[in-house]
């Protein structure tokens, strides 16, 4: 009955006009009708510290944003960089390091105006400066724990099953590895593109820009020096203490939105409309539905079928299918629902005994597929600058589709020699 109701949520979420957390706190509404769990076990995952951690990222983004600190990057970048293509690439790197320690969308929030006025400059397709951003938005998320909210859950379930959570910077070997295999897959497509019949192609494009176009959504907030002084001073030994694991990145990040707010860095109404209820409700319903899979033995079940076909697979190829398999659930679902389905998944085969591969191994391939959901245009972020940016559907998808094939088996082969050899 379990497995029956999750299956209805995910078919409600994605294939329905009902919005994605109605259906995920009315699958919790039905397993309780129906006895299955107590109002003790069938609210758990609002408890659950990836929850608040997911919280505090998000003001925290927003009290970047309100500071200042990055106000004239863009200029910045525009009157050192002259050349379109090293502009759209400085672009993606800013975008992609925002990312890192930022929520995504406020990332691509702060970079799409920016990038639309440099097209402009520039006289060329805004879509071309638009397609790399939510590619390196996606892939920059996946270098630090808390880079997106999939890091953040993968983390939770491995302290629940070792009593130990990843650090700040746990995931930066496959972070780095998939980053740079897109960045490499840039670079080579550059060179196509820059020969003579493409280029002469190019030239005889007419790209015109109407006014609307080239209006920023909202205005940029002046820089301070006294802002931005407050801002590193708070932030950068949060940054230290998390990455070495003195501090759980929920009590630290807290500490330094507590700052920011006591600091007049940004308002307390600022801090609420940051909170993004919708996903905190889907989030929290859809880490309750994970612990009852477990508690009433669904998911073990599951996984008891499976070990007779994935006990014989070398530990590579394990590691992969994982990876995979949650880079798929990513692109049809959602990335932290992914996770919240398969880092579990990966615990109970490592419980089994039946397989050689490390368990952080597994979570680990789990962490880089869930930040692979980089194939079909339906992340929040590919989103948000797909409406600003105009590229079209099929062009993000077939070059999404071969960044993210090149990036997960760059990722696996880094994992399989980091996490299930050395450590």
């Amino acid at each position: 009955m379990v497995w029956v109701v999750l299956i209805f949520v995910l078919i409600f979420a994605v294939f329905s006009k009902m919005r994605y957390e109605t259906a995920a706190i009315g699958g919790l509404f039905v397993l309780g009708l129906l006895g299955i769990s107590p109002p003790s076990e069938l609210f758990s995952g609002f408890s659950n510290p990836a929850l608040f951690t997911v919280i505090i990222v998000l003001v925290m983004s927003e009290g970047i944003v309100e500071s200042g600190i990055l106000t004239g990057l863009g200029k910045s970048i525009a009157s050192k960089i002259h050349n379109p293509e090293k502009q759209i690439l400085a672009v993606s790197i800013s975008t992609w390091l925002l990312s890192a320690f930022m929520n995504n969308v406020g990332a691509i929030g702060l970079i799409l105006p920016t990038s639309r006025r440099m097209a402009a400059r520039a006289g060329i397709d805004k879509a071309r400066f638009g397609m790399p951003i939510p590619f390196a938005s996606i892939l920059g998320g996946s270098v630090t724990l808390i880079g997106t909210a999939s890091n953040l859950i993968v983390s939770t379930f491995r302290l629940q099953a070792s009593g130990k959570p990843f650090n700040m910077f746990d995931f930066a070997a496959h972070g780095l590895a998939m980053s740079l295999a897109a960045f490499a897959l840039w670079f080579i497509s550059r060179i196509f593109r820059n020969n003579p019949k493409r280029r002469q192609k190019e030239k005889t494009e007419k790209i015109s820009f109407n006014d609307e176009e080239l209006l920023i959504p909202k205005p940029e907030v002046k820089r301070s020096k006294k802002n931005t002084l407050i801002v590193l001073i708070t932030l950068i030994p949060a940054i230290v203490l998390t990455g070495t694991g003195i501090i759980h990145p929920s009590v630290a990040f807290g500490i330094v939105v507590l700052l920011w707010l006591a600091a007049g860095i940004f308002k307390y109404n600022t801090a609420i409309r940051a909170i993004n209820i919708p996903i905190l409700l889907f989030l929290g319903s859809m880490l309750s539905i994970s612990a009852i899979l477990d508690s009433t033995g669904a998911l073990p079940d599951l996984v008891g079928l499976i070990i007779p076909f994935v006990a014989t697979l070398p530990s590579f190829w394990l590691i992969l299918a994982f990876l995979f398999i949650t880079a798929v659930l990513a692109n049809i679902i959602n990335n932290s629902v992914a996770a919240v389905l398969m880092a579990p998944a990966a615990i109970l085969l490592y419980q089994s005994g039946a397989i050689t591969v490390k368990m952080d191994a597994l979570l680990m391939a789990v962490a880089a597929g869930a930040s692979l959901g980089l194939v079909m245009p339906t992340h929040q972020t590919t989103i948000v600058a797909m409406n600003s940016m105009g590229f079209k559907k099929m062009d993000f998808i077939r070059k999404g589709a071969l960044i993210a094939l090149v990036s997960g088996i760059t990722a696996s082969i880094v994992i399989y020699f980091i996490w299930n050899k050395t450590f």
